[in-house]
């Protein structure tokens, strides 16, 4: 499908209230993404549950980030039927990673898919997320990760191991390639996709300091540990991206208002 088309008309789409919701935050995220600059050109992907339904929301593989708007994503059974040819066809790879990961983690309602040059570099080391940083600690350590190895084809034995990987996990990295981080809301995901790249940046950063000889300290494990039940059971900030999600929105409100057409 040519991308002029896919990219579809604007406003609401014939959708149930908790459809649209959904659709317009999941679309923000691919903005909120832009302005971030987590973005690699047309080849990330990210989904959404739709409520209530076996289906999920993606984007039309082949549109920019600021292409994307909330009545333009593609709504996918869980079947593999595309409900809106209209807009275009799904990245194959959403179809398969997205399903099976909301399959196998019901509680779970936002897929992002994202492999910015931080995470890729964290995820070519064996040792994988060190604690050099709050954002280490901001995503909640070192536990929430999985890890796995690449594969260009989803095949049974990479989507097996995948989910094997996302076992009690919010983010799985991919060796070579990027990471899958999971949110019980879309605004959690954006939350821990956006600090677990921060955590890789800083990685890399102090890497390259111990390199040119600096001293190079890290959290120990009493102090993860301390840390991470204070924020667990902090009243006013939970760390899971409630605080900032609706300040996100704001920002896309002021920014690019397109997000909710």
């Amino acid at each position: 499908m040519a991308i002029a088309s896919a990219l579809g008309p604007t406003g609401p789409a014939p959708c149930s209230d908790a459809e649209w919701k959904t659709r317009t935050e999941l679309s923000a995220v691919y903005h909120l993404l832009r302005k971030y600059r987590l973005t690699d050109l047309t080849n990330q992907w990210h989904a959404a549950r739709v409520p209530g339904e076996e289906a999920l929301l993606t984007h039309h593989y082949g549109l920019f980030n600021e292409e994307v708007r909330a009545s333009n994503l593609v709504k996918v059974g869980f079947d593999r039927t595309n409900l809106t040819p209209e807009n275009g066809e799904p990245n194959p790879s959403a179809t398969e990673i997205a399903k099976l990961l909301f399959e196998a983690r019901p509680e779970i309602a936002c897929v992002m898919h994202v492999h910015t040059k931080a995470i890729m570099g964290v995820s070519a080391q064996t040792q994988g997320l060190q604690p050099y940083s709050q954002a280490f600690l901001m995503i909640g350590g070192a536990d929430q990760i999985g890890y796995t190895r690449y594969e260009f084809e989803c095949t049974d034995a990479f989507l097996a191991a995948l989910e094997k990987a996302a076992a009690g996990k919010s983010m799985i990295v991919e060796a070579f390639h990027g990471a899958f981080v999971l949110g019980h809301t879309v605004g959690e995901a954006f939350f821990k996709a956006f600090y677990l790249d921060q955590a890789c940046a800083v990685q890399l950063a102090v890497q390259s300091a111990g390199a040119a000889g600096a001293e190079i300290m890290t959290l120990n494990q009493a102090e993860i540990d301390r840390h991470l039940a204070d924020m667990a059971k902090s009243d006013w900030y939970g760390y899971e991206g409630a605080l900032e999600w609706e300040a996100c929105l704001r920002c896309m409100d002021r920014e690019a208002p397109q997000y909710k057409q």
